[in-house]
């Protein structure tokens, strides 16, 4: 067990708490308004008071589904995870890197792609706490055993395989709003009053190579791929949950959204939840 871990994870289950009740109390239900941005689109503004009045009504939602699923899954984990690696376990371990992995990523899209709102010197702190926790609790891990200890039990082959696909999906996904976008000489769909695809960039230069990685180096039963494969699957799991809820909301209020999307999303969330749920329970010390 190392100090500076423990306290920037107590550090982020704190804060994670405060920001999650934060925006779920200010948010005030919106008021939706239809505007008309630079690039000539009409875009419906989700309104009100609340910190999200000036995202979009589809972004706004997914980040109150965002907020929901981090005050009742995550913050719950990060106490599980604390109590865990406190006691020297390699479940606790695993555990952390995946929550720290979850803060740097969803608190990055956060205070890169929505509007600026109070929340925003929160989202930073939660995003660099993230990013800084990641790298001292895998510092920690002792990676010439790791095989070792898991490759008997860890469903490898089948994990590479899933990590695989959640690379194409995105991939294709992005890659056809993209290009057909540039082609139409449009705006893409997605783009709303922003500026940027900034949850593109990311997946496109961050996310998907990670899978294909994750994916390669488990497939050849290295210790990188088995830490990469976990913090990924369970990364997945929380984000696809949030995603689903918020297609949902998005479909049922405001009447837009397809069922082909709220089922891929939720098709995803499921295969993600169950080797989250595999994973973890084959990590033994």
């Amino acid at each position: 067990m190392k100090i500076p871990t423990i306290m920037l994870a107590i550090m982020a289950s704190i804060l994670l708490f405060v920001v999650s009740v934060a925006a779920i109390a200010l948010d005030d239900g919106g008021s939706p308004y239809v505007f008309t941005s630079v690039q000539g689109e009409t875009v419906e503004i989700y309104g009100g008071a609340g910190p999200y009045r000036h995202d979009s009504a589809y972004k706004a939602i997914a980040f109150r589904s965002f907020d929901w699923v981090s005050l009742v899954v995550a913050f719950p984990l990060f106490l599980l995870g604390i109590s865990l690696y406190r006691r020297g376990r390699l479940l606790g371990q695993f555990l952390l890197a995946a929550l720290f992995t979850y803060l740097a990523y969803i608190y990055l899209i956060g205070f890169m792609g929505n509007a600026f709102n109070g929340l925003f010197l929160g989202w930073v702190a939660l995003f660099s706490i993230g990013g800084f926790g990641l790298f001292l609790i895998v510092s920690e891990i002792d990676f010439p055993s790791l095989p070792q200890k898991l490759s008997g039990h860890f469903p490898g082959k089948a994990v590479a395989v899933y990590l695989f696909n959640v690379a194409a999906i995105l991939m294709a996904q992005y890659l056809a709003e993209i290009f057909t976008a540039c082609l139409a000489g449009a705006p893409p769909a997605s783009l709303d009053h922003y500026t940027t695809l900034e949850l593109a960039g990311v997946e496109l230069g961050i996310m998907i190579p990670l899978h294909i990685l994750a994916g390669v180096l488990l497939w050849r039963q290295k210790a990188w791929g088995y830490v990469l494969a976990t913090v990924l699957a369970f990364a997945a799991f929380v984000v696809f949950i949030a995603l689903t809820i918020s297609l949902l909301l998005f479909y049922f209020l405001y009447g837009q959204g397809t069922w082909m999307d709220i089922g891929i999303t939720t098709g995803i969330a499921i295969v993600a939840s169950a080797f989250s749920f595999v994973i973890f329970r084959q990590l033994k010390d």
